[in-house]
């Protein structure tokens, strides 16, 4: 049997757009909808997004809080500690995987890239989180490239696996053939 995950990204997508209450709200109305993943964005202000998660996780009990982590160590840190103690939330470590997104977002070559998902996703295993590797720009990734780095996340402890088409180039019906 195959199952569809739906994760919703509003959260992440309009950062900063929302006030606490907003963000509260929405994350009651993904939860009504029985949305599998609700993504949060990457920790900024420690104690309001600790807050804002912990008010989340007294209410969530169908969906997994995602908080984004992965551009530094300090990110992996901040999400950790953010998620302790909830039952459903996981780290998402994301990275970008495609040649430009290394090398201009990222800044780091593809041996660098691969470490780092490696430590990553160690780090947040480690302090007993789910955690779940998010390939960014997979749909632009050399092939070989993307394989390592999903192999490397999974036997580093990730238990999920994304592949975003980040720019939002691929029809569903190419996306699929692209997951094959």
């Amino acid at each position: 049997m195959k199952q569809i995950k739906i994760a919703d990204t509003t959260l992440c997508a309009q950062e900063g757009v929302f006030g606490f209450k907003e963000k509260l709200e929405i994350i009651r109305q993904l939860e009504n909808l029985h949305v599998d993943v609700i993504e949060l964005p990457e920790i900024r202000n420690a104690k309001a997004d600790a807050l804002l998660i912990r008010t989340a996780a007294s209410f969530v009990k169908h969906s997994a809080l995602s908080v984004a982590a992965g551009s530094s160590e300090e990110s992996v840190r901040d999400a950790i500690a953010a998620l302790s103690g909830i039952r459903r939330g996981r780290v998402r470590v994301e990275v970008s995987v495609s040649p430009v997104g290394m090398e201009y977002i990222a800044k780091k070559k593809p041996d660098h890239m691969i470490l780092w998902i490696e430590s990553a996703v160690k780090m947040a295993k480690e302090a007993g989180c789910a955690v779940e590797f998010s390939a960014l720009d997979a749909t632009r990734a050399e092939e070989e490239f993307l394989k390592k780095a999903i192999d490397t996340a999974i036997q580093a402890g990730a238990s999920y696996v994304a592949l975003c088409d980040s720019a939002g180039e691929i029809l569903p019906d190419d996306f699929a053939r692209f997951v094959q």
